[in-house]
């Protein structure tokens, strides 16, 4: 007997099916493609924004450790330093300067910020005493053995502890004694061994800039051995200031808006630079969200106050920009007459104006701001507010602090 048969079944997925699975694909496919695309871009501005966040902070870090230093006279420690000129005050703010370079979406001006600074250098060396019967006579023994100054009696040989720090001395700069206070000009360097220096001081031809502590003759006075000697650069000038900088290798030619600081010996004529350039912060830009034209990178302020208001560009009178004027009245709305404004309402005794003071912040505590802002390196479409064009995110970071050496007596 036949046994009946069974129809087969055909093997696989119909088209149907096949479309059907392949939509289900394609959409879980999209799905999790979105995703990783947006996990990638998180990842990518997290980063981007901590390391902007991390920049600002750095900037303002050596911001606050060079103005804590601003006004330090190590020369004379009550008066002001005679050959400062009105034109080159010890503590200024350019505002709203223009930056030559710069790129048309980028900031077009910034403030710039002055001041003067006795630079000490970052050890102390130690007074080798000199063999018996020789070394340094004093002034009281010369007039006994009726001898006249010599180089030997201006030599001093200073133990720096490190051929690193005894590189670091150099001529035109200063030392202090600890003994006994003095202030010497070192004419004259040269290196016995690795750690020691041997200088001969000598009559400091910028005496009138750094004060009276460097002027008159070679330093003569026999010294303890094993006192401490500090030296310093007398009479240096700090500019902070936006450049436009090559740092960028993809494109070689195009600069990146940078705050910069330049150091240089002061000069009564304006300043000059003289040291090697520090770049400071990277891609500074105009704050996020800014409608006013001149609105820069970095932004100085003064308040005499307590920080109740401002002596700053954005919030002087407006058309009028500039400091002001020491040598006679500041015009209205420049920041020296807002300060002059507040030092007024504030009546602190003896002190109603900042006019013919060149060094002012020391009987003033003026409370210093530096606004800081930057931006990312490269331009997401996850930073503009559409996100569908390509945007810089924005940080701005502040810095508020009274200077150590703002608002000393001078008793």
């Amino acid at each position: 007997m036949a046994k009946p048969s069974c129809p087969r079944s055909d093997s696989g997925f119909s088209m149907v099916e096949m479309l059907v699975a392949l939509m289900f694909m394609g959409v879980l496919m999209a799905g999790l493609a979105s995703v990783f695309k947006s996990s990638l871009g998180t990842f990518y501005t997290a980063g981007e924004k901590t390391s902007s966040m991390r920049r600002n902070r750095s900037s303002l870090d050596l911001l606050y450790d060079d103005l804590n230093s601003a006004g330090l006279f190590l020369t004379d420690l009550v008066n002001q330093p005679a050959g400062l000129n009105p034109a080159n005050p010890a503590f200024y703010i350019l505002p709203n300067q223009p930056i030559a370079g710069a790129a048309a979406d980028g900031p077009q001006t910034a403030d710039e910020l002055y001041f003067y600074l006795d630079q000490p250098l970052n050890f102390e060396g130690t007074l080798v005493a000199p063999a018996a019967g020789t070394g340094p006579q004093s002034a009281s023994q010369m007039v006994q053995n009726g001898s006249t100054p010599t180089d030997t009696d201006a030599t001093f040989t200073i133990d720096c502890k490190d051929p690193a720090y005894a590189a670091m001395v150099a001529v035109g700069q200063n030392m202090v004694f600890k003994d006994f206070y003095k202030s010497p000009f070192i004419k004259s360097v040269s290196s016995p061994d690795g750690t020691k220096v041997t200088v001969i001081t000598g009559v400091n031809p910028t005496s009138l800039i750094t004060g009276i502590g460097s002027t008159g003759a070679p330093e003569t006075a026999v010294h303890l051995g094993g006192a401490g000697v500090v030296f310093y650069n007398p009479a240096q000038m700090i500019k902070y200031s936006v450049q436009m900088k090559l740092l960028d290798p993809a494109n070689p030619t195009v600069g990146v808006p940078c705050l910069v600081r330049d150091q240089g010996a002061y000069s009564a004529a304006g300043f000059v630079a003289t040291a090697p350039q520090q770049v400071i912060a990277e891609n500074v830009t105009i704050p996020s969200g800014t409608t006013r034209a001149n609105d820069g990178p970095f932004k100085a302020y003064l308040s005499a106050n307590a920080g109740s208001t401002w002596a700053g560009w954005d919030v002087t009178t407006a058309g009028t920009t500039g400091w002001g004027a020491f040598t006679g009245t500041p015009a209205a709305g420049t920041i020296q007459d807002e300060l002059n404004t507040q030092v007024a309402a504030a009546k602190r005794a003896g002190v109603t104006t900042t006019a013919g003071n060149l060094t002012w912040f020391r009987t003033i505590p003026a409370m210093v701001r530096m606004d800081i802002t930057t931006r990312t390196a490269t331009k997401r479409s996850e930073y503009s507010a559409t996100g569908k064009t390509a945007a810089y995110n924005t940080l701005t970071q502040s810095l508020v602090l009274v200077p150590r050496h703002f608002g000393l007596t001078q008793n």
